[in-house]
């Protein structure tokens, strides 16, 4: 099974997002992740990122991970399933 999400999410300027990509690679099952920086301001980063792996990747591991890096996950904005059967 493929899973793919898509977050919107708000992060203070440190981590950098390579931090963030690199930190989230390396949960259980995600196979590539993408950040597109959105909006930046004076304290924050608004960021768009895309998390592609197998069933064994979890919502609840990757948010609470974003979590501990002191971003907040605004919405999961798309999440996409395929089973390879």
């Amino acid at each position: 099974m493929r899973i793919e999400y898509d977050l919107d999410i708000l992060k203070p300027h440190q981590p950098s997002i390579d931090e963030v990509a690199r930190t989230l690679e390396k949960l259980k099952g995600v196979r590539s992740v993408s950040i597109k920086v959105d909006e930046i301001d004076q304290k924050t980063t608004s960021i768009f990122v895309t998390i592609k792996g197998t069933g064994d990747m979890a919502i609840e591991e990757i948010t609470d991970t974003l979590e501990e890096l002191n971003c907040a996950v605004h919405s999961v904005d798309r999440v996409q399933v395929e089973n390879w059967r």
